[in-house]
């Protein structure tokens, strides 16, 4: 933002948002959390069309005004119900009387509210906005993906007692953050782009951050949050740096069945410091256990990474400390944010039904064949381009977002 004629108002607007997200987080009052979810978004909004002379910057912005301005309607609409049904603008008070609520009635509010959070989340089929956002100055972008689009998991979060009692609801909450999250894994695969694999990558972890508020785990989806915030605003801030990154060390890697198999047992490792500092069980039909087997994935996925750079040898021993260190720690932040909210640990947690195992199956599948698979063969085939074209076209931004000559953008 150096040299930037606007560079003044840009951090004023920068700071009312800051200090607008800080109020939202803090508030307890209905109109007080709507006001200040309200006025974030649109000073996000603003922030995006930086450059108003840009076409494809300013149909961005109004491209996200309309999606978030649908949440903040459903939003408001259902502040209004929780009001006019128990008396009371205390959200503490409100999910203190969720069982109080007549079924119909509570339905009604919790899709309102679900329907803002999964605007302001970007999950299918409201993902769009984000995906068209790239046109936004990076920092805007490094705090809309580890700020604000944490909103849809956040407001979750504060009505989870009311979400509790609607178990059938969450299952729906789990299947729109699964489809969401395999959807943002494939995309991001297919993007060239460093900003648009960031926004893909973003889709999905939002899209898991939800299945996790489906399966009743809020403070995990909690932790989640935080981490996902501060890593992705770090890879927003760095992307430049991918320029520099040399191509030979990128295709200095070695794939192997060896090098995946002893990755797999240090992810096992990894699944089971972070089932012994989060106090999870490990084959339970308790929701944790999806914690536990995502733990696990993301765990050989770390040192497959780490295994598949220079000798084998020298790299087993440093992968499988950093692997176990990673596990213990994220348990114990999750386990840290479960001694805020007791109550979220350990009512209402659904049972892991078909339909979970079915989707924890497609992954560990999807998972399987992006390490495993030589798709060199499977490239070739009919199918395979039919659905890669598929694929890239349903993660294209907005037309209209696109600067597609470099004559068009006016600064």
């Amino acid at each position: 933002m150096a040299g930037d004629r606007r560079y003044r108002l840009y951090f004023l607007k920068l700071a009312a948002l800051t200090c607008s997200a800080i109020v939202m987080a803090y508030a307890d009052n209905l109109v007080l959390f709507w006001m200040a979810w309200t006025c974030s978004n649109c000073l996000l909004v603003s922030l995006m069309i930086h450059k108003s002379e840009w076409a494809a910057a300013k149909h961005a912005g109004i491209l996200a005004l309309k999606t978030l301005g649908l949440g903040s309607a459903a939003l408001f609409a259902s502040f209004l119900l929780l009001y006019q049904a128990t008396g009371s603008s205390s959200i503490t008070a409100i999910n203190a009387q969720a069982t109080q609520l007549p079924w119909p009635f509570l339905t009604g509010i919790l899709v309102l509210l679900l329907v803002s959070a999964l605007t302001q989340s970007a999950q299918w089929p409201f993902h769009r906005w984000l995906t068209s956002s790239l046109n936004s100055p990076t920092p805007i972008s490094a705090l809309m993906h580890a700020g604000l689009v944490n909103g849809g998991g956040f407001i979750l979060v504060r009505f989870a007692p009311l979400f509790l009692t609607e178990g059938h609801l969450l299952q729906v909450v789990f299947l729109i953050g699964a489809l969401t999250a395999i959807l943002g894994s494939v995309w991001k695969l297919l993007q060239s782009d460093i900003k648009r694999m960031l926004a893909n990558s973003t889709l999905a972890q939002m899209g898991f951050m939800m299945m996790q508020c489906g399966l009743g785990l809020f403070p995990a989806a909690v932790a989640h949050l935080c981490w996902h915030g501060l890593f992705k605003a770090y890879l927003f801030l760095n992307a430049g740096s991918a320029l520099n990154t040399s191509r030979e060390k990128m295709k200095a890697s070695h794939h192997s069945l060896l090098r995946f198999a002893l990755s797999c047992l240090m992810g096992l490792a990894g699944a089971l410091s972070f089932a012994l500092t989060s106090g999870k069980p490990l084959l339970t039909l308790q929701p944790t256990t999806f914690l536990v087997g995502f733990a696990f994935i993301s765990g050989t996925q770390l040192a497959y990474t780490l295994v598949r750079q220079g000798a084998l040898v020298k790299r087993i021993i440093p992968a499988f400390l950093i692997v176990s260190f990673v596990g213990l720690f994220y348990g114990e932040s999750i386990h840290l944010i479960e001694s805020f909210f007791p109550t979220y640990s350990t009512q209402g947690l659904p049972t892991l039904n078909l339909i979970h195992l079915v989707v924890f199956t497609l992954f560990i599948i999807l998972w399987l064949g992006m390490n495993l698979k030589d798709s060199r063969a499977l490239q070739q085939t009919k199918l395979w381009r039919q659905l890669y074209v598929r694929a890239l076209n349903g993660s294209q931004p907005h037309p209209k977002t696109i600067t597609a000559h470099r004559n068009n953008y006016h600064y």
